[in-house]
């Protein structure tokens, strides 16, 4: 004889999580009621609306980043100046080069990450260079941090047509290094729970 689970017990999210492991076609009347505990649940834990999910902006905090990206433009620049610039210019080009090979460099490193993102309940909003882009939560497949920068966020989303995409952006609360961060947690289950009601 099987004991019977307390499922009123569980967080939302371990209720999301129990959701998608139960078996729904052996065990209808437990996954009602943990359909059943969600909707509880979301109702008393209602998400604020219109707030702010992203750091000020991805190169407002960045002058380490920035630094760290000249760095790796000395050499070239020291080899290059004294190859093809009198030695009397080198004081001044080697500077200028490093400096602008380091802001080319990190904004190709961060060329995909918006500038804000907005929660407004039942949809996101990506701000990047003053454009806006929507998208709804049952839109979005999966919600991760980044292997190669962990302090950024990635969200995976199905545009018009099927076709994935993806989106990032830098939180304003920072996760702890390997652990996965509240909001990648909470988005996710809102995310589930929005394309189960769709």
């Amino acid at each position: 004889m099987t004991r019977k689970i307390d499922f009123t017990t569980y967080s939302l999210d371990d209720l999301y999580l129990s959701a998608e492991a139960v078996d729904r076609e052996k065990h209808p009347d437990i996954a009602k009621e943990i359909d059943r505990l969600i909707l509880e649940k979301e109702k008393r834990e209602p998400v604020t609306h219109q707030r702010k999910l992203s750091a000020d902006s991805i190169y407002s905090n960045a002058i380490f980043r920035i630094i760290f990206c000249m760095l790796f433009a000395i050499s070239p620049a020291i080899f290059f100046s004294s190859v093809f610039v009198y030695e009397a210019l080198q004081f001044i080009i080697t500077p200028v080069f490093v400096v602008a090979f380091g802001l080319v460099f990190f904004k190709l490193c961060f060329r995909d990450t918006a500038d804000l993102v907005y929660d407004e309940g039942d949809a996101l909003l990506f701000v990047t260079n003053d454009k806006q882009q929507r998208v709804e939560l049952k839109d979005i497949i999966k919600v991760r941090h980044v292997m190669r920068n962990r302090s950024l966020i990635r969200v995976q989303i199905k545009n018009d047509g099927g076709i994935e995409s993806e989106l990032m952006f830098e939180p304003k609360v920072k996760s702890k290094l390997c652990t996965i961060s509240p909001l990648v947690k909470e988005l996710n289950r809102r995310a589930m729970s929005a394309r189960r009601t769709r």
